[in-house]
């Protein structure tokens, strides 16, 4: 995963942790602005398919963080 992306799914979660209140409407403020630069960034990338890849790579990454882990192989 790019800097970019991880650093979108990682304040996507936050919003999505915080829920509601003052500290979740600072944390979408941050989320949008970070959409917002990489939309400046990519002039051919519509806001749309860039928050579908955030949401796809957001599940990727949850899914990776709760797998449990591998056994080793028997001696």
């Amino acid at each position: 995963m790019n800097s970019e992306l991880e650093a979108l799914v990682l304040a996507f979660d936050s919003v999505l942790q915080a829920k509601d209140g003052v500290e979740a409407k600072r944390l979408e403020a941050v989320f949008q602005s970070r959409l917002d630069d990489v939309l400046a960034q990519r002039p051919g990338l519509s806001r749309q398919s860039l928050i579908q890849a955030v949401d796809y790579a957001h599940a990727r990454w949850l899914r990776a963080r709760h797998q449990p882990p591998t056994l080793p192989p028997k001696a």
